[in-house]
């Protein structure tokens, strides 16, 4: 298939299975209250893992600009219009079936006047409708409000809404140490405003884009990657030692805010693609893959699950039981699979066939 002369891109695997890791690493973040007796530095590790959530920023930015920068070269409101109609059709059927379930859970909470675990004061029509409309994290002050986890989808939404401008930049020309230096230095931007406890508004509008084009930025490295090729594995160990290096440093000196561990996730995106050997085999395994696939669902409704769990299933302070855990673990996945398969790729797939006969990357 192609668009315009331009081939399909071919999915690099182990990018679709770092999708798993990161999203894990959200839901952990979520249910490390849950952890028997895990050790500290593991308990640490699932506390930071709210940072997940800026992976997947980056690596939207690097998967977006793989796919499509090329057919932006000569912008055309049809391929601007396809484009954004493929990414809905990625992102809404999850997001409008999480939010509907959302909306069943507080009716079914006011008919029974049942006692929740959770605060519904900004579950408003208002906010309601915002949510339906993918507007609802594009506020000066984000409220908070239905499935929280949607803030993401959101930005992201709007991230596809000015990629065009950003292929305009023509940051492909920009030389090769630049645009690593600028693809690192993109996420310090809002790691500063964390750190100086000053967040301006619209601040996620910013930490999103922020991210994703430090993710476009990479992946013009990766395309000119044949400019290194002698050098590149050097390269890849002074990445690693950086990374290394700065987890180290956050570790040692806690009152650094851990929103700056996000300057190594370009690196890191960029080891991925270009991984091989047991790495390879790490990232893009058959399970590291289809959780990889389901890692949008799993994002989506790991919140509501655990809701639900919470209220059903409390944990005592002392800690879920293994057993428990493992019910609570199992729920989420058992939810994720579902949706997976009988919302997200149904609808995303009825949704692209309504689209006029143009091929797009998924």
């Amino acid at each position: 298939m192609s668009l315009n002369g331009v081939n399909r891109r071919t999915e690099v695997l182990p990018l679709t299975g770092i999708r798993a890791y990161a999203a894990w690493w959200v839901v952990m973040f979520h249910v490390a209250y849950t952890l028997p007796s895990a050790p500290v530095p593991l308990y640490w590790f699932f506390r930071l893992g709210f940072l997940g959530v800026d992976l997947f920023f980056v690596l939207s930015g690097f998967i977006i600009s793989y796919n499509y920068w090329q057919q932006f070269s000569a912008f055309s409101c049809r391929v601007y219009r396809q484009f954004l109609w493929a990414r809905l059709a990625r992102l809404y059927p999850v997001h409008l079936f999480t939010l509907l379930i959302s909306a069943l859970l507080l009716l079914g909470v006011r008919v029974s006047g049942g006692v929740t675990v959770k605060d519904f004061s900004t579950w408003t029509g208002g906010n309601f409708l915002a949510n339906a409309m993918l507007v609802h994290a594009w506020r000066a002050h984000y409220v908070d409000s239905w499935n929280n986890a949607s803030w993401s989808v959101s930005c992201e939404w709007f991230a596809y809404l000015v990629f065009p401008l950003i292929v305009l930049t023509r940051m492909k020309k920009l030389p090769l140490a630049v645009a690593i230096i600028l693809g690192a230095l993109f996420p310090a931007i809002p790691a500063v405003f964390v750190q100086s406890a000053f967040l301006p508004p619209c601040f996620l509008l910013i930490k999103v884009l922020c991210e994703f084009i430090a993710g476009c930025l990479v992946f013009h490295v990766y395309a000119r990657r044949r400019e290194y090729k002698r050098t590149g594995r050097m390269l890849n160990y002074v990445i690693v030692t950086v990374l290394i290096s700065v987890l180290i440093l956050i570790w040692e000196i806690r009152h650094l805010a851990p929103d700056w561990l996000a300057l190594v996730f370009p690196f890191v995106i960029l080891i991925v693609a270009e991984s091989s050997g047991i790495f390879e085999m790490l990232m893009g395994s058959r399970i590291a893959v289809y959780w990889g696939r389901v890692s949008y669902s799993l994002y989506m409704t790991h919140n509501l699950t655990l809701w639900l769990l919470k209220a059903f299933l409390p944990v005592n302070k002392g800690g879920a039981s293994i057993l428990l855990f493992c019910v609570y673990i199992a729920s989420i996945c058992v939810v994720a699979s579902a949706t997976y398969h009988f919302v997200e790729e149904p609808f995303r797939k009825w949704m692209r066939a309504r689209a006029r006969p143009l091929q797009l990357p998924t």
